[in-house]
């Protein structure tokens, strides 16, 4: 090798100077190197001269421009050896990989590294990374000492790798790399910028020297009409635009339509995240196991990169959803029985660890999150303060330990740190290995933990000493030994950790129950002290049943107190229990509300739901304190779907029972006076049904009925809380979810119903109004989870009315059959309106229809004018005789017409004589009144006596 090869602007005398080889450290000088003489922040090469020409160097090179020349030795002057050093590492080497990506930034470096060298693996590219995690190709790894290599390291790897028949190349650009020069000479076809905030200030002083360290890739190390990719949001964007425009390079943006990658939608699901992309005006969707939404940005660099150079989009969106979490960036190691997760970070930087933290609280909200870390010794110390307010900001709880001390006092960082955090969120552990075990040990049910600082590291620097630490081996070990102390069922880890108490983990809960009379083996049996019931009064028939635990607030000591467990409050407990319950299922929750057609409703979506996945939905009426936390703590742990009803009496009932559930969808059926004693208007009823979208999870939906008069309140209301909304209608044609035009076949209906202009038919077995506004919602509701074209057409034939609802029994007393329609279930102005409209609809040919009313309750100042509204419906009607029983109903009877006047019932029980005596055979007789009528009871009775279900 001759000089004039390798160093421009030689001497003319020194050009067919030959040499062997070079090195910048004299301890490897060979005969007839070119030893390079580099000054360093720590050493001078020029203070080792004199070992590398005893060695035999034939060639010095400098920055000194005076030497004391020596026999046969050329001494040659640079004024940047590092540069020289470098441009000749790069020059020797003849043969290196075709497509070479250097990618700079603050963080994100080894995970935009690793997902390039995956995604080209999974296109069956010969590839490599080289950087922080080391230099890894053909599922070979080796680890390196420094994130960016001197040259002549990384010459002979690239060599190394050239003759392996690798064609791509990624490797991580440090700032003090590029600042040292040590990539000059060595040209890239494409360059990423990820970021830049603080830090290495301990080696560039300032923030603007930081980023002209990092720009100089994009200045001087990128090939001719090369590529730069880059975040279109972050503020060092425009420099780098105009960096391109100068040099003529190509630009492309994530975030941006017009340059790159736009991202048209992100959601998380647990662990996953599913985003839509559009390039080149195409739309994609992605489906990631990864943790952390910054590794969207990192995911859509690394596929700019790929397409540069020269991967086919369409096949490096194919295997996307194969990529896997970056050792020690943001990965979740192993799996905890009680949901917890434990999540590996190198975050080191302020942030680097904010990002991370908000990370984890962005994907999982309202988990709690602790934090294991640290700061390394004779680095930044700046930083230490600001990363301990940053934990103090984002963390539940605190373990504070060791990074790599290195040479500095290991007490004093920890001092330094603890500056910017509160005491009572603290705990100190110089010994890493505990401090991550004990934060492990803590971790109750879908609690998180972040364990930060050294990720994917193997050792833990002292200064003096280093030893073999993995942060990644000690999580491991500490998981087996915790999840021996917990069960499989999650309900029952709740109970452990929530009440501190040492139950069995072969205990078995098949239901929880709050009734002692539907109790059955292995149920769990909560003894609530309600106002006129104390549940502790059935322990023991609960306990004879063979209920696995009763969970109670005294103990009974006339039963085994190994299956008691005491809690304070038994309901608070139920509702903790459950609300953390919810948090750790992947259930998408429906709820529903409003003022009649709640129960209904609930069922008809859970009954669809049920046929085409996992779904549990509340039994009857469970709608209020009691049931909720009931129904939902009795949900499944691999349920799919989750349909709560949730009903009030008074202002902010409702606000608190979702605060259980957390809906990732609401509905409210309509508003009416329901339940109004306590409401000056029905407007006020109208807002208090709105608090069911208080609580609606982040980008969830309300379904709203467009013919409701408040459907225009409740839609502004939504969008102030930054909801979907989705309409549903009989009447209005610009509504979601529309019926287009009812069709008779035989003994049923033909619904032909507009979704989102998708046009679907369904058959129903009446066309009463509430019916088909039931459908509508149902498919709506349907429809926002899965292709409705999944449903049978008959569908809602399959499904049975809830008893007390409007179902038909046809009942035998003496010698004739009567038709007995039940709406026995409750009664209020719109639900009493829609029963006689749909009743009104029956057709009953040369019978005759009869109608008993009992009182509307629970309506308070609004009683009297709404019961009296109630006569102009009826007489509108082909109703022949109306009977009446009750106090408030007898202001309907004075309104209506003399020929639909019957009779004023004294009592319940003259209904039997009434039908015995009055009604002939095959006529119809509808009942309806408020639950507290009693008129279920006689309902019920007549029924026993059916002989079908109409």
């Amino acid at each position: 090798m001759q000089l004039k090869d390798y160093i421009p602007n030689i001497n003319s005398k020194f050009k067919n100077v030959s040499f062997s080889g070079f090195s910048f450290q004299s301890s490897k000088i060979k005969k007839g190197n070119i030893f390079f003489a580099i000054k360093g922040s720590k050493f001078d090469g020029n203070n080792y001269i004199e070992e590398a020409i005893k060695r035999g160097a034939r060639i010095v090179i400098s920055e000194k421009k005076r030497f004391t020349k020596k026999n046969n030795v050329i001494f040659l002057y640079s004024s940047n050896v590092r540069k020289l050093l470098a441009e000749v590492s790069f020059r020797i080497l003849h043969k290196k990989p075709k497509k070479i990506v250097a990618v700079t930034g603050t963080n994100e470096k080894s995970s935009i590294a690793d997902f390039y060298y995956q995604l080209l693996n999974l296109n069956s590219k010969k590839v490599a990374s080289i950087g922080t995690l080391g230099v890894k190709y053909k599922d070979n790894k080796k680890n390196l000492n420094n994130t960016t290599l001197d040259p002549i390291q990384l010459s002979s790897i690239l060599k190394d790798l050239g003759k392996k028949k690798i064609e791509f190349v990624i490797l991580e650009a440090s700032s003090h790399g590029l600042e040292q020069n040590r990539l000059d000479g060595l040209f890239f076809d494409v360059g990423i910028f990820t970021n830049l905030t603080h830090d290495h200030l301990d080696y560039h002083k300032n923030m603007k020297n930081y980023l002209k360290s990092k720009l100089y890739l994009f200045n001087k190390l990128i090939k001719r009409e090369g590529n730069i990719i880059t975040d279109a949001n972050i503020p060092q964007s425009k420099k780098i635009k105009n960096i391109a425009i100068k040099k003529n390079l190509n630009l492309s943006l994530i975030f941006q339509k017009e340059k790159g990658i736009e991202l048209v939608s992100h959601k998380f699901l647990d662990e996953k995240q599913i985003l839509k992309i559009n390039f080149n005006n195409r739309k994609y969707e992605i489906k990631l196991n990864l943790i952390g939404k910054i590794q969207i940005k990192n995911l859509l660099m690394t596929i700019l990169a790929a397409n540069k150079c020269g991967i086919k989009f369409e096949k490096i969106i194919n295997v996307i959803h194969k990529i896997k979490p970056v050792e020690g960036r943001l990965e979740k190691i192993g799996n905890i029985k009680n949901n917890s997760k434990v999540i590996l970070d190198y975050a080191h930087t302020p942030a680097a660890l904010e990002l991370a933290l908000t990370s984890i609280k962005e994907q999982f909200p309202n988990r709690k999150l602790s934090l294991v870390f640290g700061c390394g010794g004779e680095r930044d110390a700046q930083k230490r303060s600001i990363m301990g307010k940053i934990a103090n900001k984002y963390s539940h709880r605190i373990y504070l330990t060791d990074d790599n001390p290195r040479n500095e006092n290991p007490s004093k960082i920890r001092n330094e740190i603890k500056k910017g955090i509160k005491k009572s969120k603290i705990q100190e552990f110089p010994n890493r290995k505990k401090a991550i075990h004990e934060a492990i040990m803590k971790l109750n049910t879908g609690e998180l933990l972040l364990i930060a600082g050294k990720g994917h590291e193997k050792i833990q620097d002292y200064g003096i000493k280093k030893i073999f630490f993995s942060d990644k081996q000690v999580i491991l070990q500490s998981l087996k030994f915790k999840n021996k102390f917990l069960s499989k069922d999650l309900k029952l880890n709740i109970l452990k950790e929530e009440s501190k108490s040492k139950l069995s983990n072969k205990l078995i809960i098949k239901n929880i129950s709050i009734n002692s009379k539907t109790i059955k083996k292995n149920d769990i049996f909560f003894a609530i002290k309600g106002k006129k019931i104390d549940g502790n009064r059935f322990v023991g028939e609960a306990l004879k049943k063979e209920s696995s635990l009763a969970i109670v607030n005294q103990i009974n000591k006339n039963h085994s107190l190994s299956k008691q467990l005491k809690v304070r409050n038994t309901l608070n407990f139920l509702t903790h229990c459950s609300s953390i319950f919810r948090e750790n299922i992947n259930a998408k929750i429906l709820s529903i509300t409003g003022s009649c057609g709640k129960t209904t409703l609930k069922d008809m979506v859970g009954f669809t739901l049920q046929t085409i996945s996992k779904t549990t939905f509340s039994p009857k009426s469970f709608n209020n304190k009691y049931g909720v936390p009931l129904s939902l703590f009795n949900l499944k742990q691999n349920d799919e779907f989750g349909v709560f009803e949730v009903g009030m009496d008074k202002k902010g009932e409702i606000d608190n029972l979702t605060k259980i559930i957390k809906p990732d969808l609401g509905i409210i059926t309509n508003i009416s006076y329901a339940h109004s004693k306590n409401f000056k208007n029905i407007h006020e009823i109208a807002e208090a049904k709105a608090e069911i979208m208080n609580n609606i999870r982040k980008g969830g939906r309300i379904i709203l009925n467009r013919d409701d008069n408040f459907y225009a309140y409740h839609k502004n209301f939504a969008l102030k809380k930054k909801l979907n909304v989705t309409s549903f209608s009989i009447k209005n044609k610009n509504s979601s979810v529309r019926l287009v035009k009812i069709k008779k076949i035989k003994n049923k209906y033909e619904l032909f119903i507009n979704v989102n202009n998708l046009y679907v038919t369904f058959y129903s077995h009446n066309n009463n109004t509430s019916h088909i506004y039931n459908i509508l919602a149902t498919l709506a509701s349907v429809n926002i989870f899965t292709n409705i074209k999944k449903l049978k057409k008959d569908i809602f034939l399959n499904f049975n009315t809830p008893d007390g609802r409007g179902d038909i029994s046809k009942i035998k007393l003496k010698d004739k059959n009567v038709f007995l329609v039940d709406e026995t279930y409750n009664s209020n102005p719109l639900s009493l309106k829609t029963a006689i409209e749909n009743y009104d609809k029956i057709e009953s040919k040369n019978s005759k229809k009869y109608l008993i009313l009992g009182d509307m309750l629970e309506l308070g100042s609004h009683s009297i004018k709404q019961h009296k509204l109630i006569s102009n419906i009826v007489n509108k009607t082909k109703i022949n005789q109306v009977y009446v029983i009750g106090k408030y109903i007898k202001e309907t009877f004075k309104g209506l017409k003399k020929s639909k006047k019957a009779k004023i019932l004294n009592n319940k029980f003259g209904i039997i004589n009434l039908i015995n005596n009055n009604l002939n055979n095959n006529d119809y007789l509808m009942i309806k009144g408020s639950n507290s009528t009693g008129l279920y009871k006689i309902t019920a009775n007549l029924k026993q006596r059916s002989q079908n279900v109409v």
